[in-house]
C-alpha cells in the first residue's frame, strides 16, 4: 500500500515539540536534522549549500521557481512540498518577513525558525501585528554576501568565519536560539548576539549607509566622458564595488532602517557639508587642518576594524616590507629566515607583484618594537628591506 508524505503537525503540536526541547535542555551543539529555507536567492541558497555540506536534510521553497531549480542544481537541497522540519530559514527580503513566518507557523511546518535579514526591529514590529508565535522565531542575521544575488552566486563558504548575529527577543524560547545558534556554527559562522535596536543601529552605519555611499559615487561617473572614466584607478574601483547590488533589495532595507539610516546620513552630509565651505572659502592653513582631522579620523575608525570576525580591533602593527626577487625559493627563504630568528609575524600582506616586474613586496606585520630591528637584520643578510610608514 502506498504511503503519503504525513500530515504535517498543527501549530499547536508545534509548540508542543518545542517546549520539550527546551524542557530537555537541548544542546545549542545540536544542529536540527532538517531544514527548510524559505527563499532561494544568495542567502538561502548558500546556507543550503553549507548545511548540506554539514550532512543537513534541506528543503527549499521560492515564489520564483526558477530559482528553486537554479539551487537544486547546484545542490543547495531539494524542493520543499509541504515536508515538517525541525528549523526554518525566512530567507527573503526585511519586508516579507513577518507574512512568511506567520504563514509558516500556521501550517505548522517548522518546530523553530529563523531569518537573516539586515533589518531586525521593523520585522519584528510586523510579526506582532500579524500574529506570529514569537517564542519559536530567533530573528537574526548573517554578516555576509556579495554585490550579486540569486542562486547562481550562492556559495558553500559565503559565511566562513563571518558574524552571524542572533537578536532574540524576550519571548524567544531558548530552543529557537539554540537550533539557530548550531546552525550558524554548521556554515562557519561565528554566533553573536545584539539587541535589535542596537543591531539596527550598527548595521546602518557599517552597512546600510556604505551602499549607498558606494552607489553616490559610482553615479558620478557618468558625468564624465567615455575617456575620463577609464582614468579610474583601483580606488575608485574598490569604494563603488557595492553599486553593482540589487536596487529592490536595498530599497526594502533602506526602508525597513529608515530612522538610523537617516541619522547616519545627515551627519554623513554635515561632514561633507563642512569640508566643501572648506574648500570653497578657507585659508590654505585651514584646509589642511581639515582634511588632516578628516584623514585621522577616518584612519582611527579602520582601525577598531578587527583582523578576524567577532576578534578585537586589530593592533597596530609594525609593517616591514621586503623586496622579494622573482625566483623559486625567494619566500620560504624569507620565512625560514625570519623565523630562525625568532621574530613572531602577527600577519603577512598579499604579495605585491606585477607580471613585468623582476621582484616583488611582501609586507609582514611584527610588533612594533620590533620593526626597526628587524629591518636592520634583513638588510645585514642581504634583504632589501624596509619600514613601512
Amino acid at each position: 500500500m502506498a504511503v503519503g508524505p504525513p500530515t504535517p503537525p498543527g501549530p499547536s503540536a508545534v509548540r508542543a515539540a518545542a517546549a520539550r526541547s527546551h524542557a530537555a535542555g537541548g544542546s545549542p551543539a545540536t544542529l536540527p536534522r532538517r531544514v527548510g529555507i524559505v527563499g532561494s536567492g544568495l542567502i538561502g541558497a548558500s546556507i543550503g549549500l553549507a548545511l548540506r555540506r554539514a550532512g543537513v536534510e534541506v528543503l527549499l521553497r521560492d515564489t520564483d521557481p526558477e530559482q528553486v531549480k537554479l539551487a537544486e542544481a547546484m545542490g543547495a537541497g531539494t524542493l520543499w512540498q509541504g515536508e515538517h522540519v525541525d528549523h526554518a530559514v525566512i530567507a527573503v527580503p526585511a519586508h516579507a518577513i513577518a507574512p512568511e513566518l506567520r504563514a509558516v507557523q500556521r501550517a505548522g511546518l517548522a518546530v523553530t525558525a529563523s531569518d537573516v535579514a539586515s533589518v531586525k526591529s521593523r520585522p519584528i514590529a510586523e510579526a506582532v501585528v500579524a500574529g506570529a508565535d514569537l517564542t519559536t522565531w530567533c530573528p537574526a542575521h548573517p554578516i555576509a554576501g556579495r554585490e550579486r544575488g540569486g542562486a547562481a552566486s550562492a556559495q558553500a563558504d559565503l559565511f566562513a568565519e563571518r558574524t552571524w548575529v542572533l537578536c532574540p527577543i524576550p519571548q524567544t524560547d531558548a530552543a529557537a536560539v539554540a537550533a539557530t545558534e548550531a546552525l550558524a556554527r554548521a556554515c562557519g559562522a561565528l554566533p553573536v548576539r545584539a539587541t535589535p535596536d542596537r543591531h539596527d543601529e550598527a548595521m546602518a552605519a557599517l552597512s546600510h549607509l556604505p551602499q549607498v555611499v558606494a552607489s553616490l559615487l559610482a553615479a558620478a561617473a557618468p558625468r564624465l566622458a567615455p575617456g575620463e572614466v577609464a582614468l579610474a584607478g583601483q580606488g575608485f574601483r574598490d569604494t563603488t564595488r557595492l553599486a553593482e547590488s540589487d536596487p529592490a533589495l536595498w530599497s526594502s532595507i533602506l526602508e525597513g532602517n529608515r530612522g538610523p539610516v537617516s541619522a547616519h546620513a545627515r551627519r554623513l552630509a554635515a561632514e561633507l557639508g563642512a569640508l566643501a565651505d572648506a574648500l570653497d572659502h578657507a585659508s590654505e592653513a585651514s584646509v589642511t587642518k581639515v582634511v588632516t582631522d578628516l584623514m585621522e579620523r577616518g584612519r582611527t575608525g579602520r582601525a577598531q576594524l578587527p583582523s578576524k570576525a567577532g576578534g578585537q580591533a586589530a593592533r597596530s602593527w609594525g609593517w616591514v616590507g621586503v623586496v622579494l626577487d622573482d625566483r623559486p625559493g625567494q619566500l620560504a627563504a624569507l620565512l625560514t629566515t625570519v623565523s630562525g630568528w625568532g621574530v613572531n609575524l602577527e600577519d603577512v600582506a598579499p604579495f605585491e607583484h606585477s607580471l613585468e616586474a623582476p621582484a616583488g613586496v611582501l609586507e609582514l606585520a611584527v610588533a612594533p618594537d620590533e620593526a626597526g630591528p628587524l629591518v636592520d637584520r634583513l638588510n645585514a643578510a642581504g634583504w632589501v628591506a624596509y619600514r613601512r610608514s
